[in-house]
């Protein structure tokens, strides 16, 4: 396979990246182009989908080496980066692709490749040059901003929302390493919230044994104002916003608060807690948002309901809605956040038509 039209998804066989591989081939636009450092892999999952779909390979590529890396983007339309850890990755995919001529969509990428995309003149150069960037195509952040705003489209005069996300799920290397990773100023604030425009610092308390009908359990939810909620805050004018990470079970938030207290990189111990998480209290993810339309006070005029086993499989769904409306030409060249240029309600209702996820408005 030596097309220079395909559709590269670098991590291709792993959690999100497979999940990916999926989507695009039953959508059927374009030859995919498989990557990862173990090339038995990548063609292993080419060679494993289903027949009358669009051709696929597989290659082998490290993203240490730029020689291999330009090799990979010398023969893709578009490439869609799930490798990780993100904020170790950083923009170098990015770049990448921008010097053969590709467009690129990120599951993760967040405000740290967006700021390193976007100095010095970087995102006018993506906008000069016709090539579309996406990051955050993920299910958090991405879905997590997507379907709040909406909620908001369909709700006059929406002025404040509570927002729980997370629940009980095995942590791959690469996505402990980006757990590990985000903190700090430039992804976000503990116990702080959104209040009148700007933000309110040690505002919140954790909410301990809560229940939702996102999740199956009680949780604990932990006060965390992200910068994808700021955004959020902002695009729609909602006066208030309480952001709350959940944990389903109790040894994830123990070992990552451990792990940052110590400085660590050291994703084993993350991976084991999230592990025992499971073995424990089974698999489930879950995001809920309750929203208030005039007075914040009583019960929310909307609400949104989102399960599923495999927090995996969201983050697939929203990369590939991204590469697939990036290939329509309904994103315009430049440097964005997913939630900035997608569709709410489009994607809300792909996503329901999708099976990922069980999905409620009410």
């Amino acid at each position: 396979m030596q097309h220079t039209s395909a559709i590269g998804v670098l991590g291709g066989y792993g959690a999100v990246g497979s999940a990916v591989v999926r989507r695009l081939h039953r959508a059927g636009t374009h030859p995919l182009l498989v990557g990862g450092r173990d090339r038995d892999r990548a063609e292993a999952l080419a060679a494993g989908l289903p027949g009358g779909g669009p051709e696929a390979g597989g290659m082998a590529v490290d993203l240490t080496d730029a020689g291999s890396l330009d090799r990979f983007a010398a023969r893709c339309r578009l490439v869609v980066n799930c490798a990780g850890p993100s904020y170790r990755v950083l923009d170098v995919v990015a770049r990448a692709a921008l010097r053969h001529g590709a467009d690129y969509v990120d599951a993760a990428g967040d405000d740290p490749v967006h700021t390193l995309l976007s100095a010095d003149g970087g995102a006018a150069r993506w906008a000069a040059d016709g090539r579309v960037a996406v990051l955050s195509a993920g299910a958090l952040p991405g879905l997590s901003s997507l379907l709040p705003r909406a909620l908001a489209a369909r709700t006059p005069g929406a002025t404040a929302l509570d927002a729980y996300v997370g629940g009980v799920a095995p942590l791959t290397p690469a996505a402990a390493g980006d757990v590990l990773l985000g903190r700090g100023p430039e992804h976000g604030t503990p116990a702080a919230a959104w209040q009148d425009g700007r933000t309110r610092e040690r505002a919140l308390a954790p909410r301990r044994g809560v229940r939702l009908d996102a999740f199956p359990a009680a949780v604990d939810a932990f006060p965390y104002l992200s910068t994808e909620a700021v955004r959020l805050a902002r695009a729609t004018g909602l006066d208030r916003v309480r952001w709350y990470t959940v944990f389903g079970g109790e040894r994830l938030a123990g070992e990552l608060a451990m792990a940052w207290a110590l400085d660590t990189m050291d994703t084993a111990g993350l991976v084991a807690a999230a592990d025992e998480d499971v073995r424990r209290h089974g698999e489930w993810y879950g995001q809920e948002f309750h929203l208030w339309s005039g007075t914040a006070d009583g019960p929310p005029a909307a609400r949104l309901v989102l399960r599923t086993a495999d927090s995996y499989e969201l983050s697939g769904f929203l990369s590939a809605a991204a590469a697939l409306h990036t290939l329509r030409g309904e994103v315009a060249p430049g440097v964005h956040f997913a939630a900035d240029v997608l569709d709410p309600p489009r994607v809300a209702e792909d996503l329901a038509a999708d099976g990922a996820a069980e999905l409620r408005i009410r």
